[in-house]
C-alpha cells in the first residue's frame, strides 16, 4: 500500500510538471499570436503584463479552433484530390529513369464518399469567395495541392506498415534466435530497418500536414490578416462595426458623425457607430479605426474614456 502510494506522489509530481509546461507553452503561443495581430495593426499598447493570463489563453484556444476549424476544411478537400496526386505521379513515373523512379507499386488511394461530399460542400460554400479574392484562391489552391501530396506519401507509408505486420509479425524474434542463420539475421535486421524508416517517413509528414495549413499564410499576407482577425474578434480584442461612447476631449477628434442623448450630454460623452475598434481589453487604452475621404484613421483613446456596445440579433 505504501509503494502504491509512493508511487502515485511520485507520478502527481510528474502530470504537476507536465500540466505546467503545457500551460506556459499554451501562454507562449497565446502572446505570439497577440503579437503577430499587433504587428499587423502597427500598434503597440501599453502597460501589457504577462499578469493577463487568461486573455492569453482565450487568445490561444481562438486561434486554435479557427486552425482547427480551417485545417479540417482543407484536409477534406486536399484528401479528396488523392487520386489526382496518384495520376499525376504515375504520369511522372513513366518519363523518369529506372533509377530515378518514385516506385513502380504506387497503390490507388481510397477516399470516402462523405469526404468527396464535404469538398464539394465546402467549393459551393465559399464558391464567392473564391472568384472575387485571388489571394483566397490561391491558398485554397496551394493548400489542398499540398496537403494532397503529403496525405498521399502518408497513405502509402501507413499502407507499407500494415503490409509488413502482417508478413512479418515476428521478425524482432529471428534476430534474438541464436539457433537463426546470419543471412536470415541480416534479412530481418532490413526488414526492421526499413520498418523504422517508414514510421519516421509518416511521423514526419504527419507534422508538415499539421503545420501546412498556416504556412502558406506567411507568402500570402492578406490570408493571415484574415485568420488573426477573425481569431481576435472571437476573443473580443477586435470588435468591427461597434458602437462606441467616448467622452471629450477624445470625441472631438474623431471625423465622423456623432450624436447624444441629455443624460450622456451631462457627462459630455457623444456616440459614434459602425467604428471599428481593432484593440481592446489589454492594457490602458483602446485602439479604434475609421475611414474619412478613403483614408483610414486610427485613434489611441485611455479605456476611463471610452465604453464599447457590442449587440446582436437573437434567433426567436
Amino acid at each position: 500500500m505504501n509503494n502504491l502510494i509512493t508511487r502515485f506522489l511520485s507520478n502527481l509530481g510528474q502530470w504537476h510538471e507536465t500540466a505546467l509546461t503545457t500551460t506556459k507553452a499554451i501562454i507562449a503561443i497565446g502572446v505570439l499570436c497577440l503579437v503577430a495581430y499587433l504587428v499587423t495593426i502597427s500598434y503597440i499598447p501599453s502597460e501589457i503584463s504577462f499578469g493577463d493570463t487568461l486573455i492569453f489563453l482565450l487568445i490561444f484556444a481562438a486561434c486554435s479552433i479557427v486552425y482547427a476549424g480551417l485545417s479540417i476544411v482543407l484536409f477534406f478537400f486536399g484528401i479528396s484530390l488523392m487520386p489526382v496526386t496518384y495520376i499525376i505521379l504515375n504520369i511522372v513515373n513513366k518519363y523518369l529513369p529506372s533509377h530515378e523512379k518514385i516506385r513502380d507499386d504506387l497503390p490507388f488511394p481510397k477516399i470516402s464518399i462523405i469526404t468527396f461530399i464535404a469538398s464539394i460542400w465546402f467549393i459551393y460554400i465559399i464558391r464567392n469567395l473564391l472568384l472575387t479574392h485571388w489571394q483566397v484562391s490561391l491558398y485554397v489552391g496551394c493548400t489542398v495541392s499540398w496537403i494532397a501530396f503529403l496525405y498521399y506519401a502518408f497513405y502509402v507509408n501507413q499502407k507499407d506498415i500494415k503490409i509488413f505486420s502482417k508478413k512479418f509479425k515476428n521478425i524482432e524474434d529471428i534476430i534474438d534466435d541464436s539457433g537463426a542463420s546470419e543471412h536470415l539475421k541480416i534479412f530481418a535486421r532490413d526488414k526492421l530497418k526499413k520498418l523504422e524508416t517508414n514510421i519516421k517517413n509518416s511521423i514526419h509528414v504527419a507534422i508538415f500536414l499539421i503545420v501546412t495549413p498556416v504556412a502558406p499564410m506567411f507568402f500570402i499576407p492578406d490570408i493571415g490578416d484574415t485568420f488573426l482577425n477573425y481569431a481576435m474578434q472571437k476573443t473580443g480584442v477586435r470588435v468591427e462595426k461597434a458602437t462606441l461612447y467616448i467622452k471629450e476631449p477624445y470625441a472631438n477628434l474623431i471625423e465622423l458623425p456623432k450624436t447624444t442623448t441629455k443624460k450622456l450630454n451631462q457627462y459630455k460623452t457623444f456616440i459614434f457607430k459602425d467604428v471599428n475598434v481593432l484593440f481592446q481589453g489589454i492594457g490602458k487604452s483602446t485602439l479604434v479605426s475609421y475611414k474619412v475621404k478613403g483614408m483610414e484613421k486610427q485613434l489611441v483613446i485611455p479605456n476611463e474614456y471610452i465604453t464599447v456596445e457590442r449587440s446582436k440579433k437573437i434567433e426567436e
